[in-house]
């Protein structure tokens, strides 16, 4: 009898070792999701500055406007879609002009250059943690380039980051004047 007494409480001393690992992995997977997450919106965000510096200092030659600028955003778009699917509208495309000219001063160096054709093995983004210019997703950064002022954006910005808003409350509280 004693033998089935030990071989139970063993059952249960292992059931409750599995459930703490259990415990201890849907954190870890939970983690580990979440800063993957972070890290695919970084680089989305950093990718959709860089292509609007591109459009801004390749193709309008660093003006804000150029003369065929409506052109060469139709036809990108309508080359992006072809090649990669869904997701290159020309509004898309306006809107990462816009960023890049919303925050060019949150990079020191001209970004263009990692458009070099030689550069491709070398990393777009090589930016991390806090150095990163952009902690916030895109969808973040589409709602504060709506916000005209200067200082009143960076305000909001700074709010969502140190409190961790996410976009819809972000939005709750800049339109409810914060």
């Amino acid at each position: 009898m004693e033998k089935k007494e030990n071989a139970i409480s063993v059952k249960v001393n292992s059931s409750d070792m599995v459930s703490e690992l259990t415990d201890r992995a849907v954190e870890l997977i939970s983690l580990s999701r979440n800063a993957i997450e972070k890290n695919v919106n970084k680089v989305q965000t950093a990718a959709n500055f860089l292509l609007g510096a591109w459009i801004v200092e390749v193709q309008q030659e660093g003006n804000e406007r150029a003369f065929y600028g409506k052109e060469v955003i139709k036809q990108l778009s309508a080359n992006l879609t072809e090649r990669l699917g869904k997701g290159y509208s020309t509004e898309t495309l306006k809107n990462w002009r816009k960023f890049y000219l919303t925050y060019r001063d949150r990079i020191g160096k001209p970004v263009v250059s990692l458009f070099d054709a030689d550069a491709k093995d070398k990393p777009a983004v090589s930016f991390s943690g806090d150095d990163f210019p952009f902690q916030l997703s895109w969808t973040h950064y589409l709602i504060l380039m709506r916000i005209e002022r200067p200082e009143e954006r960076d305000f909001y910005e700074k709010e969502a980051v140190k409190r961790g808003w996410g976009k819809r409350e972000l939005q709750r509280q800049y339109n409810s004047s914060l």
